[in-house]
């Protein structure tokens, strides 16, 4: 479910004239920010790390 939401969520912002998104996913063993994604999904669909968010949020950008 959580990667049909993050597709539908990612052509949805581009259709709509995103030129960029910006998601903070978490590890899976993280014990926290679970509910924002985790970064395999991101990474599995372009997504680049481009810096952290904290101790456990992953700064993740995929651009068009």
């Amino acid at each position: 479910l959580a990667s049909a939401l993050l597709d539908a969520a990612i052509d949805h912002a581009f259709a709509k004239g995103a030129r960029t998104i910006e998601a903070y996913p978490v590890d899976r063993a993280s014990p926290s920010y679970r509910f924002m994604g985790f970064r395999d999904m991101f990474v599995a669909r372009g997504f680049h790390e481009i810096g952290m968010a904290g101790s456990r949020r992953h700064v993740m950008r995929l651009e068009r």
